[in-house]
């Protein structure tokens, strides 16, 4: 659910804005410490934020003509941090609006708080405590990617209500819109949680499989 252009504007536009620019830097500045320290990792940022990008970019019909679509961000974010998440979804999200219309210009910062920062920081942290907990592998994996995905949708919503509470002739209230907004894309929103639960799961455990050295190397897992 990208928000779509002209939806916020004015002061808090600029400020989803700025916020974003933040995040991008926060982002930019684990980037450059990644590569120095592993120069040899670095095609993995490009195999990162490729994967976000195609796969938010997938539309899957919600309610009288939007979309919604998985977010990627929660097992990128596992994988290289959820500060290197929030910067990839964020450059996803600014080519998704320049070439196909997905999200906009005006609306990048929030978008890039709902996907970027909630996806990546809320699948992350899940998988990080249920990994403390001691739940193996695979299942903290569940856990991020559906948390994740959730929080990401959970954020939009909340935005876009807030937004549209502030309008000059609003139809219904803050928690009129966010109740209808959040009814209407749970039939689509929870099978997609479900199967981006499935995947970032999945994934990892195929990973620790096949190459256990390197989610070592990236601090998934214990050197031991």
């Amino acid at each position: 659910m990208h928000i779509a252009e002209g939806i916020i504007t004015g002061l808090p536009a600029a400020g989803y804005t700025l916020g974003g620019l933040a995040l991008v830097g926060w982002g930019t500045w684990r980037m450059k410490r990644f590569v120095a320290a592993s120069p040899e990792k670095k095609p993995l940022l490009g195999m990162g934020g490729a994967l976000i990008f195609f796969v938010s970019l997938i539309p899957i019909p919600a309610f009288t003509g939007t979309c919604s679509h998985p977010c990627g961000t929660p097992l990128i974010a596992i994988l290289l941090g959820p500060a290197m998440g929030t910067t990839l979804a964020a450059v996803s999200l600014l080519l998704q609006a320049a070439f196909f219309a997905h999200g906009g210009f005006g609306t990048w910062g929030a978008n890039v708080v709902a996907l970027g920062l909630c996806g990546s920081v809320c699948g992350w942290g899940s998988f990080r405590l249920a990994r403390k907990l001691g739940l193996p592998l695979w299942l903290a994996g569940f856990a991020g990617g559906l948390i994740g995905d959730v929080m990401v949708y959970a954020a939009s919503g909340l935005i876009l209500a807030l937004a549209l509470a502030q309008a000059p002739t609003p139809q219904y209230s803050f928690n009129g819109y966010l109740a209808a907004i959040y009814a209407a894309y749970l039939p689509t929103q929870l099978p997609i949680a479900i199967g981006e639960m499935l995947i970032t799961g999945l994934a990892l455990q195929y990973a620790f499989k096949q190459r256990p050295e390197v989610l070592a190397e990236l601090g998934v897992i214990s050197e031991r």
